[in-house]
């Protein structure tokens, strides 16, 4: 992953939340200075995400020698080596517990991510995430996802158009017309004809009037799977993507498999998802 300069400025930010200059342990004992060898263990299988990120950590505090054969995406096994570093032990300890929180997190969400991909691969369907992230931490959880072969939703409010259930009870507030779905789209079009769209339905009059408009994608959200079959079967033939999306478990991927749709949203990839166990022992 680029190191960017926003990057930095989180890591920065996770250092000084850890008071990571200010170890009073390690200051205490005076050994601050000292030269010491570090290594980077799993204490678990699973996939790796967030490598390049935990050594910058550990550069942020100071200078480092870094080895390591891993890159993101990569498995490992229970007991590898993940990184062997050496430096001053106010480097290596003061940045120890922002370096390895953050590789956990984002391989739980690599791992957890790969597993729903893997799943569905033979179907052809997507795995998306959605803006069920942890707030400040998005782009390295989107990034996560994307490391498990997953796609991402949109990144913000700004880049796609996605007409919600909210928009549209707020819309029909206004203008009190059965054909509120058609309308919605044709003014959305109209201002920004270059966005992709993603329609989210809740019901089949809705959903009749989505195959009229085409967006680019639609969403069934929290339908039933015999619903969903049935609007299908109405219109065999459609020119976008059909998503499905609420509260979907990995138990669930069965059926839905069986329903001939095309991509698959879950929030659960980044909220839900069990951060892997790493540690760092000092040789």
């Amino acid at each position: 992953m680029n190191i960017t300069n926003s990057l930095k400025s989180y890591i920065k930010e996770a250092l000084k939340e850890d008071k990571a200059e200010r170890d009073i342990t390690t200051s205490g004992l005076e050994i601050s200075g000292l030269k010491v060898k570090a290594v980077i263990y799993a204490c678990q299988e699973g996939m790796l995400c967030g490598i390049d990120i935990a050594k910058e950590v550990f550069k942020s505090l100071g200078e480092i020698k870094w080895i390591s054969n891993f890159k993101d995406g990569m498995h490992f096994r229970k007991g590898e080596e993940i990184a062997v570093l050496e430096g001053k032990a106010k480097v290596i300890l003061g940045a120890e517990r922002a370096a390895i929180n953050i590789l956990s997190h984002l391989s739980g969400i690599a791992a957890f991510t790969e597993k729903f991909v893997n799943f569905v691969a033979c179907n052809k369907i997507k795995i998306y995430d959605t803006r069920k992230t942890t707030p400040l931490m998005r782009k390295l959880e989107k990034y996560a996802v994307r490391t498990g072969g997953g796609y991402n939703h949109r990144m913000d409010l700004l880049n796609v158009l996605m007409i919600k259930d909210n928009h549209i009870s707020v819309f029909r507030k206004k203008y009190k017309k059965d054909n509120y779905i058609i309308q919605m789209v044709d003014i959305l079009r109209k201002k920004y004809p270059d966005k992709e769209m993603v329609l989210e339905i809740h019901n089949m009059g809705e959903w009749i009037q989505a195959v009229k408009v085409k967006p680019d994608v639609v969403m069934f959200d929290n339908w039933s799977f015999e619903d969903i079959r049935q609007a299908l079967k109405m219109y065999k033939k459609r020119e976008f993507e059909i998503e499905i999306s609420g509260n979907i478990s990995f138990k669930q991927l069965d059926e839905i498999m069986k329903l001939g749709v095309n991509r698959i949203s879950l929030g659960c990839i980044t909220h839900s998802a069990a951060a892997l166990n790493f540690s760092l022992e000092v040789c």
